[in-house]
């Protein structure tokens, strides 16, 4: 049986090899899309968000600068994978949203999203696992990615 520091070192290596590999492949995506891959990352955030965001909520989410934030924004406006509007709360604040034709967004699996492999090979993998095991791998997560 291993030790705890035995299996923390394995996970740490392990985390180290996905993080590089998501690195890699967000990189290949990106510039498929005609993008760099912080505004593919941002985007990430806008449309997990689920909601229109301010320029400043996305500047809090991403930990980018402002001033990149507003680059970063115009840089995927420009592209069309958002749409600045006026916030229908206060006419006073512009928020960003991703467009309708993009409703499923990028990494939900729709025909155009370029993780669509990725998730539905994640899928298959799950297969192998149990609910239970599935829900102890989502809470370690969801722990370690406030981790810094």
């Amino acid at each position: 049986m291993s030790t705890k520091a035995e299996v923390t070192e394995r996970i740490v290596g392990l985390i180290q090899l996905v993080i590089a590999s998501s690195v890699m492949t967000n990189e290949r995506i990106a510039r498929a899309m005609g993008i760099n891959v912080v505004d593919l990352q941002t985007l990430g955030f806008i449309a997990r968000n689920g909601a229109p965001m301010t320029a400043g909520e996305v500047s809090r989410q991403t930990e980018l600068p402002t001033s990149t934030t507003t680059r970063v924004l115009d840089r995927l406006e420009k592209h069309g994978y958002i749409e600045r509007m006026t916030d229908p709360n206060d006419r006073r604040r512009v928020v960003v949203r991703v467009p309708r034709e993009f409703s499923d967004g990028v990494g939900r699996g729709g025909d155009d999203d370029p993780y669509a492999g990725i998730l539905a090979g994640m899928q298959r993998l799950h297969e192998e696992f149990t609910v239970e095991e599935l829900e102890v791998v989502a809470r370690y997560l969801d722990a370690v990615k406030d981790v810094r």
